[in-house]
Parts: structure tokens; C-alpha cells; sequence
């Protein structure tokens, strides 16, 4: 029988990662993370356009809503965020059975926010300060509408959203 004097293990050619490697290993999960992370955070400037769209759809199945309903309804907004309120019989009703149509709140809030009537240069409605009564757009029932441009603001960016006469809203970036 052959005996086989022992051997270090380092010898028998099993080694360990070097330093190098592993620092080329965590610069390269660094550069994916940091990838990954830039992402899938939005940009700011974008959020207020994401948010416009969605108001402009959010008033087109408002009118929806209120042809199938035969109410009014209004979009009332402030700095803060947006609602829709239903008005029957001189009573207001803030829209809380449907969760497409609930009370928001603006993913930054706003510095201004002004409403236009079609083709006007000066806004018809127009809120600066947290302090002032919320603007309000009433949502018309029937299936042809006054154009209207509501215009939003946050510090970073101004952000437009022009409504046709079938009430379908555009955003437009100012």
C-alpha cells in the first residue's frame, strides 16, 4: 500500500477568491443596484405630467358618471389635492362609493393652479395660497363641452392639460 504524505491545503490547488475579485464583483452589483434604483424612481418633473393624465381621464369618466347618473358633478382642487362632489338638491356630496373618483391628494404639491375657459388668455379661476377656496369645474352631462385648459405647477415644472369638446384631456407641457 502506497502511503501519500499529506499536504497543506493550499497546496492541493483549492484556493480562495482574491481581493481583486471580489472588489470587481461589488463594483459590478454596485453599477446594477444603482441602475435598477435610477430606474425605477420617477423623475419629479414627470410625476406632475403622469398626474395631469390622470386627471384628464379622471374627468372624462367623471362625465361619464354624471350622464349616467343624470347629476352634476365638480371637480374641486386646492394645492393639496383634488375631489369629485356630487350637487343634488343644493346638496354637496363629496363621491366616495367609487374608488376611481375618491378624494386625492397631489403626488407634490402644487405652487399654483389655474383654469381657463376656451381661448382665454387670463384664467377664469386661479389659486396661489393654501389659505383660498378650491377651484371648481363643473363636469358637464351632456356629450358636447366648452374646451378648458387647467394649468398645474410645483416647483419644478408647469404642466398642462387641454380638454376637447368630447371632455377627453391632453397634457401639455409648458
Amino acid at each position: 500500500m502506497d502511503v501519500v504524505a499529506a499536504e497543506p491545503a493550499c497546496a492541493r490547488g483549492t484556493r480562495g477568491f482574491t481581493l481583486l475579485e471580489l472588489l470587481v464583483v461589488i463594483v459590478l452589483a454596485g453599477i446594477l443596484i444603482s441602475i435598477v434604483t435610477v430606474s425605477v424612481t420617477p423623475d419629479p418633473r414627470q410625476l406632475l405630467a403622469r398626474e395631469a393624465g390622470r386627471v384628464g381621464q379622471l374627468m372624462s369618466l367623471a362625465a361619464d358618471e354624471a350622464r349616467i347618473r343624470q347629476q352634476p358633478i365638480v371637480w374641486e382642487a386646492d394645492l393639496r389635492g383634488y375631489r369629485f362632489v356630487s350637487e343634488a338638491g343644493g346638496e354637496r356630496k363629496l363621491i366616495t362609493g367609487d374608488d376611481l373618483l375618491r378624494e386625492r391628494a397631489w403626488d407634490r404639491e402644487l405652487v399654483s393652479l389655474a383654469v381657463f375657459e376656451s381661448g382665454a388668455v387670463k384664467p377664469s379661476q386661479i389659486l396661489l395660497g393654501p389659505g383660498a377656496p378650491p377651484v371648481r369645474v363643473p363636469i358637464a352631462r351632456e356629450w358636447i363641452q366648452s374646451r378648458l385648459r387647467v394649468e398645474l405647477a410645483n416647483d419644478l415644472v408647469r404642466v398642462s392639460v387641454d380638454f376637447d369638446e368630447s371632455g377627453r384631456g391632453t397634457v401639455v407641457a409648458n
